[in-house]
């Protein structure tokens, strides 16, 4: 077990054995306290939660998180290598296109994220609560339209739920860029708990202990008692409180979609992502026999490497804003043809949309005039804050020519970016 949303499911699928009274599950510990009248067989417990991915184990040595940590460690490292290798392999053979690993996941990353998450043990408490509702409609003598229509309701209230948290997040993510300082602290916290989930999912550490993200377990239990109670009428909105379970990969997601500081995008990003969890759960059966698999295992270490990635990537963004550049794939070459001399200014153009920056690497001189030409034609998200720390500039673009000029006194870097480091470039001053 590895997030609150596994104990929901797990006392919850106890409590069905017979003579079970009450069920205390905890994840951080990764044990179920059972009180119980009676005989009380492993086996009829198993039966219960092998099909979510579970298992009763006979001692703790035989947990993943207890193996010695360089096993742990050898797994992703490998998985790691090869994601490595296949970029680089697809890129030489013009199969991927230019691609900027401080923009993010694309929205094709993040359906298979939603894939992966709706066949997770994590993401399995949502098709328990399908299966032990609108599941139960199926066993009744009804039309395949009356079948049907529960299990789209359901589905559809996942879908728009997450749109619209995620409209609501990404104007808090849009609300804190706007301020430079905090825009900072913020990609920096961002970086930290992508980088925490993404270890938790490759199953290399566990930090369950240091951090709670249980806080919307006890709202999900109390509207799930009130709405439960007929799910014919009521499956749009158990689908939608599905957004309150706490799943290390929809916490992924939410915090990536907060860091994009664009409501749009953001809302479109979680939609995505529930629609990608949409087919396992119309399936449920299908799924489940995949978390028995040997293959899961390591599909789910690839997606917690993947968002391991991600969260590194984040860091260097946050550690961009205070002058600390990783990123020297584009600083190597001082034979950049992008900036033209007129009546002793050098002049730089450059186009910020949904995108980023275009070109975002110059080559000027020392000691000439600069007029840099920043022609915004979407600056609605995050790349609608521009900041060069080293020449002052800090300022919101608008759409259409923005116009600064400054003159470079020292040979180096001069570097630029969003503000949230998502989005970088540089002058290279010779």
């Amino acid at each position: 077990m590895h997030c609150p949303s596994c104990n929901i499911l797990v006392e919850d699928k106890f409590k069905e054995v017979q003579g079970v009274r009450e069920v205390k599950a905890d994840f951080r510990d990764q044990h179920a306290e059972i009180s119980y009248k009676g005989y009380l067989d492993k086996d009829a417990l198993n039966s219960k939660i092998q099909q979510y991915g579970y298992k009763v184990v006979d001692s703790a040595s035989q947990l993943d998180l207890n193996a010695p940590f360089l096993k742990r460690l050898a797994e992703p490292t490998l998985i790691a290598v090869i994601f490595l290798i296949a970029f680089f392999f697809f890129q030489e053979l013009k199969i991927l296109p230019s691609f900027d690993a401080s923009v993010g996941l694309s929205l094709t990353v993040v359906f298979i994220l939603g894939l992966v998450a709706s066949v997770s043990t994590c993401m399995a408490t949502s098709g328990a609560l399908f299966l032990s509702t609108i599941g139960k409609l199926n066993s009744k003598q009804l039309s395949f339209k009356e079948n049907l229509l529960p299990g789209l309701s359901f589905n559809i209230g996942r879908v728009l739920s997450y749109g619209f948290f995620g409209l609501i997040f990404g104007f808090l993510g849009k609300s804190i860029v706007q301020n430079f300082q905090l825009g900072a602290f913020f990609m920096g916290f961002l970086a930290l708990f992508m980088i925490v989930i993404g270890l938790d999912m490759a199953r290399i550490v566990s930090l369950a202990k240091l951090f709670n993200f249980g806080f919307t377990k006890s709202l999900f239990r109390r509207l799930e008692g009130k709405l439960i109670k007929n799910p014919k009428k009521t499956a749009f909105s158990l689908g939608a409180i599905t957004y309150l379970l706490p799943c290390g990969f929809t916490q992924a997601v939410q915090l990536y979609a907060i860091g994009l500081a664009d409501p749009w995008k953001s809302s479109l990003v979680m939609m995505i992502f529930a629609l990608g969890t949409t087919p396992a759960l119309l399936a449920i059966g299908t799924a489940s026999s995949f978390t028995k698999s040997p293959f899961y295992t390591l599909f789910s270490k690839a997606m917690g490497v993947l968002v391991l990635i991600v969260g590194i990537s984040y860091a260097t963004n946050s550690l961009a804003l205070y002058g600390i550049n990783f990123d020297l794939t584009k600083t190597l070459s001082s034979d950049i043809k992008n900036v033209s001399l007129k009546n002793g200014v050098q002049e730089a153009t450059m186009t910020v949309d949904e995108y980023g920056y275009s070109p975002s690497s110059f080559t000027v001189k020392k000691d000439v005039p600069v007029s840099w030409v920043v022609k915004g034609k979407n600056v609605f998200g995050c790349q609608g804050s521009l900041q060069a720390p080293v020449i002052g500039l800090r300022t919101t673009l608008s759409s259409g020519e923005n116009v600064f000029t400054f003159t470079p006194k020292e040979k180096g870097l001069i570097t630029f970016s969003c503000s949230m480091g998502m989005f970088r470039g540089n002058f290279l001053v010779i």
